[in-house]
């Protein structure tokens, strides 16, 4: 029993008192070091948790942006499908048109090429003209 007593109060002594308060102010340095530490921490991660939520809405806006530059660009692209059809079928209606015109043009021509009816022998300016030249004799001869 005594031995412990001794223990307990070597313990006690003012030498490991002593001791003892240099080991608790290393330990409180060591906790205000940290603590400076954690608050310098807290503070770096707060300005780079700002700094990255800037930038996420500067992204966001950015999107935004883009999204309707797509959107705008899809109708631009459909308005030019529009106009490209449009397009299509007024050339589908020229060219049927000068197809009708070569139609046309081509059966003048067929029909210039093809000949005409002989006309009627009676109609003829020659026969015409004998017949009258063959009057006008038979008018002379009869007079004398």
């Amino acid at each position: 029993m005594e031995c412990e007593l001794r223990k307990i109060l070597e313990e006690v002594s003012p030498k490991s008192i002593e001791r003892m308060n240099r080991l608790l102010s290393v330990k409180d340095e060591e906790i205000a070091k940290l603590k400076d530490e954690v608050r310098l921490m807290s503070a770096h991660w707060k300005l780079k948790t700002k700094g990255l939520e800037t930038q996420l809405e500067k992204q966001r806006r950015t999107d935004q942006e883009l999204k309707k530059k797509v959107v705008k660009l899809e109708f631009c692209l459909q308005e030019a499908g529009s106009q490209t059809r449009k397009l299509q079928r007024m050339g589908e209606k020229r060219d049927k048109a000068i197809k009708e015109l070569r139609d046309q043009i081509t059966g003048k021509q067929w029909n210039e090429s093809v000949p005409r009816e002989k006309p009627n022998f009676w109609d003829t300016s020659g026969f015409k003209i004998v017949v009258s030249m063959s009057m006008l004799l038979l008018v002379i001869v009869s007079k004398k």
